[in-house]
């Protein structure tokens, strides 16, 4: 919903009180001071700072660039259109532009085909608009002259990006969620509560755009903002200010932390050749094995679960190898090697194809949709080669989706014992042709699919799986 874009009504808005500032209402006063404190205490905004505010349109952007506007701050507005709500997009365009019309400040826009960018780069739409907005934006401040770009996220999106972590499994650094300062990137609105906004803007009349997509109920995001939130807000009215408290622990803890690690990393971690050596037997001399690891390899995007099977693996036999999506890890006799995936020898980047839980689909190098669902008495077992139905709780993600190597074997679906691939082709007629088009789907160092052949025994569906991950191959390349 628009809430409205006439010019006549933002020149009558909040916004055109520069020089006639209501100081005597209460949440004004409350929001400007708390906005000056919070810019003073963060070293972020003060007047001679020259800086973007990321505009979308939408309430808390509009309730940021009223602030800045008031407190005579030099800033510019930038808006992305990411071409994902039809009319309903260019709308919030056409919107921004004029605003900034209205307020005589400077204004760039740039729009993106954020779908085409999510199906290439085998990324979610959201993780495609935040990546496509941030590499703009730094664009904007080399060609610009810019020091700064500000987003408009607010205390209610701290807690939410807590709440996202907090499910899907994170560290002291994920849990403190949101900072004021990220580089480049600055949040000078992070101080004030979602309602205290909505609040502010009604009360100063700001014009803004409702976003038809924070109604809808299929983002993480939103459900725990529609659903999470009120529940716990109903139990626990003031928990806000219990977050406030439990944020600033988690910030000198990870200060802590951080402190700690850098006198610790630097005796377990050698740099030799572009590989990083991480010694097992000096990693052992440590209490709390696993939090070191956790804190080293989260620079390499290991994941929580993978650092679980990382840590498992140091006392197990070598060889066992592990991926994130930029680097690859392998167990050797005294050492953890980390090697970045471009330079891995025998799987090239480009051909190496890693698969997150909340992918849906990917289209090259072959045609595979991805389902998770629950096991259930009626549950239908297709026995069709191009669907494979895994055991969910059996995977360690992100999959991969690679060529086969020389000596890969599994164990196939209804036979004993394990059997090369190179063997298996053999056996099952394929021409030289067909052979150097197969694919095999890993999970760790272990193959869970011949893709459109068979899946592996030790990660079929029993009486006992919880929860199925569904593969479909759609076409075969």
């Amino acid at each position: 919903m628009l809430i409205s874009n006439d010019p006549k009504l933002i020149k009558n808005s909040g916004f055109a009180k520069k020089d006639k500032i209501e100081w005597k209402h209460p949440i004004f006063a409350f929001m400007l001071t708390k906005f000056f404190d919070f810019n003073k205490t963060h070293n972020l905004l003060n007047r001679e700072t020259k800086f973007i505010v990321a505009t979308s349109g939408g309430l808390d952007s509009m309730a940021l660039i009223d602030l800045c506007y008031k407190a005579g701050f030099d800033f510019a507005l930038a808006h992305c259109n990411f071409k994902l709500r039809g009319d309903e997009s260019d709308r919030d365009a056409d919107f921004v532009k004029k605003m900034a019309e209205t307020l005589n400040i400077q204004y760039f826009e740039k729009e993106f085909d954020t779908k085409y960018f999510a199906e290439k780069n085998k990324l979610s739409i959201q993780e495609s608009a935040r990546l496509l907005r941030y590499e703009w934006f730094e664009e904007l401040l080399k060609s610009e002259g810019f020091e700064f770009y500000a987003t408009a996220h607010q205390f209610d999106d701290k807690i939410e990006t807590f709440m996202i972590n907090l499910f899907r499994g994170t560290g002291v650094s994920g849990l403190r969620s949101i900072l004021p300062r990220n580089g480049n990137c600055i949040r000078p609105l992070l101080f004030a509560y979602r309602s205290e906004i909505h609040e502010y803007a009604r009360k100063n009349r700001i014009q803004y755009c409702e976003d038809s997509s924070n109604e809808e109920n299929h983002y993480t995001r939103n459900k725990i903002r529609h659903f999470v939130i009120p529940a716990i807000e109903k139990a626990y009215p003031e928990f806000r200010k219990g977050f406030e408290n439990t944020f600033h622990a988690l910030a000198s803890t990870e200060a802590f932390l951080r402190d700690e690690m850098s006198k610790t990393a630097g005796k377990l971690v050698k740099i030799e050749n572009n590989r990083a050596y991480i010694n097992i037997n000096q990693l052992r001399e440590n209490s709390h094995v696993e939090l070191y690891l956790f804190e080293i390899l989260k620079n390499y995007e290991f994941n929580p679960s993978t650092i679980h099977e990382i840590c498992r693996s140091i006392d197990g036999i070598s060889g066992k190898k592990f991926y994130s999506k930029t680097h690859f890890l392998i167990r050797e006799r005294d050492n953890l090697i980390i090697t970045n995936l471009e330079k891995k020898a025998g799987i090239q980047f480009e051909d190496a194809i890693l698969i997150e839980k909340f992918h849906s689909h990917i289209d090259e190098p072959v045609r595979l949709t991805f389902e998770i669902e629950i096991m259930s008495p009626d549950f239908e077992i297709q026995k069709d080669k191009d669907i494979a139905l895994l055991d969910y709780d059996k995977l360690a993600f992100p999959l991969i989706l690679r060529k086969p190597l020389p000596g890969d074997s599994f164990s196939p679906l209804g036979m004993v014992g394990t059997k090369k691939i190179s063997d298996f082709l053999i056996d099952s007629k394929f021409t030289n042709e067909q052979k150097n088009n197969v694919l095999v789907l890993l999970s760790g160092d272990q193959i869970v699919w011949l893709i459109g052949q068979r899946i592996d025994e030790k990660y079929k569906i029993t009486r006992e799986t919880k929860t199925v991950f569904k593969i479909v191959m759609e076409n075969k390349k």
